[in-house]
């Protein structure tokens, strides 16, 4: 299991709340993502502004003759740190290779300078770092950015080629981000959690109440059959499925009744005559036909006890007890044992189990039987891991193809073709022991028992049990 599917809720109501927060903060990222940015291209703005003012001035002095002073710019031109916005004319570019260039300064500068009469070859842009901590620049950049407490650790270098060949440049300090912005997305962040997050709360936790009820009264109709009316809550689409679901369960507890009574009877008219049948042959004088006979009889009467056993799981009222499953299984080995029969139990703790103790003891006699039965021996061995309990039952027969594994589940599937009782029974031990397991809320699995070379020496069944 990844990290991630462990972090993920698993109920409706967590997946929707981290959903809806997961939503809103990626939301708030981007609102962030898109003002910082808004930010820079504002700053660029700015920069390109007080560039092109600087450009454009010392060109029209470089044109009249005039000596290339700041004089434009008033008390801030005389101020000391003025060496950090200097105006130079060289003979090359100043932007050298370990500046990064700032193609956006170039493209504002380029929509600005040729409308004002400034002719060029070329424009170059590029930010260094200025010199840490200061305070003459801080306060350029307190009386250009209109804070004093914005430092300035970026300076523009922006650089065009007249047409004599000679560069003309400008450094512009670039005005730090401010951080309000990001304290605000993340004040706003705060508000639209509480806002949203608090009414959802409330709303998924009485949807969650409301389908927890529901979902209750569905177990409790799948492992009793009965139904219980479950009072309608939450929203009108949920109380409707509620309702809908009374309705239902009702309506199959009620068939199932009559299914029961119907069955009661067939096995009443078809018991009383076999029995009265039984009787009668007892009184044939052929042994052998007689033996013969009762045997049919038998096969009849213990093939009509499976069908009823099967159709009457989860309706017969019985509770749950609690049971010591390694006792259970050593006394049904001890049965087999005394039989002759090759069964094993390896040593196991002391496991109680709250079990319907008549059912559990038919799906393990099944079981154990095949595996007598068909793999000549049966090893059982009973582990408990956390929250559940397994019974694990080898044998060492052929085992059974593995495309034909599921299909033995069926009611009246056998591998064996005949209809002998004695070599195939009736085709539905596998059947009813995983009913029983299904109703005690586990499973049956059935695989085959492979050597190191991969051929098949037996098969394994493996029963899963909760343990509570």
């Amino acid at each position: 299991m990844s990290a991630f599917q462990r972090l993920w809720p698993s109920s409706l109501a967590g997946r929707l709340l981290l959903t809806i927060a997961l939503a809103l903060l990626a939301g708030q990222l981007l609102n962030a993502a898109l003002l910082v940015r808004g930010q820079r291209e504002a700053a660029l703005d700015r920069v390109a502004a007080e560039a092109s003012v600087r450009l454009i001035a010392a060109t029209d002095r470089l044109e009249q003759g005039r000596p290339l002073r700041e004089r434009f710019l008033g008390r801030i031109g005389r101020a000391p740190g003025a060496r950090f916005r200097r105006t130079e004319l060289t003979p090359t570019s100043p932007i050298g290779p370990g500046m990064e260039p700032v193609p956006g300064l170039v493209s504002r500068l380029h929509a600005v300078l040729p409308s004002y009469g400034v002719t060029y070859s070329r424009i170059e842009a590029a930010s260094m770092a200025a010199p840490p901590r200061s305070r003459r620049v801080d306060r350029l950049a307190a009386e250009i950015g209109g804070r004093s407490n914005d430092r300035v650790r970026t300076l523009a270098v922006i650089a065009i080629q007249r047409p004599d060949g000679q560069w003309l440049s400008v450094r512009v300090p670039v005005p730090e981000a401010s951080g309000r912005i990001l304290a605000s997305i993340a004040l706003q962040t705060v508000v639209l959690y509480i806002i949203m997050l608090v009414p959802l709360v409330w709303l998924t936790r009485r949807i969650a109440r409301s389908m927890g009820t529901l979902r209750e009264g569905v177990a409790h109709f799948e492992q009793t059959q009965e139904p219980r009316a479950i009072e309608p809550s939450g929203p009108s689409d949920l109380a409707d499925l509620t309702r809908s679901f009374n309705a239902m369960s009702a309506r199959i507890a009620a068939m199932l009744n009559e299914k029961d009574v119907m069955l009661g009877a067939i096995g009443h008219d078809l018991k009383t005559p076999l029995a009265a049948l039984r009787v009668r042959v007892e009184s044939v004088p052929d042994d052998r036909q007689r033996e013969r006979m009762v045997a049919s009889i038998d096969d009849i009467t213990r093939t009509l006890d499976d069908i009823l056993t099967l159709a009457r799981i989860g309706r017969t009222g019985e509770e749950r007890e609690p049971v010591n499953l390694g006792a259970l299984v050593e006394m049904i080995a001890d049965e087999y044992r005394d039989l002759g029969q090759d069964v094993a139990l390896a040593d196991t703790p002391r496991i109680v189990v709250p079990l319907q103790l008549t059912w559990i003891r038919r799906a393990l006699r099944n079981i154990i039987g095949n595996a007598v039965r068909y793999g000549a021996r049966a090893r059982v061995n009973i582990a408990q891991v956390p929250g559940r309990v397994s019974i694990t039952i080898d044998d060492d027969g052929p085992g059974i193809p593995d495309d034909q594994i599921e299909r033995m589940f069926e009611p009246f599937t056998r591998l064996e073709a005949s209809r002998n009782m004695a070599t195939g029974g009736t085709g539905l031990g596998l059947t009813l022991a995983r009913a029983i397991l299904h109703q005690h809320g586990g499973a049956l699995r059935l695989e085959n028992r492979r050597g190191p070379g991969g051929a098949v020496e037996g098969l394994r069944a493996v029963l899963t049990l909760p343990m509570g």
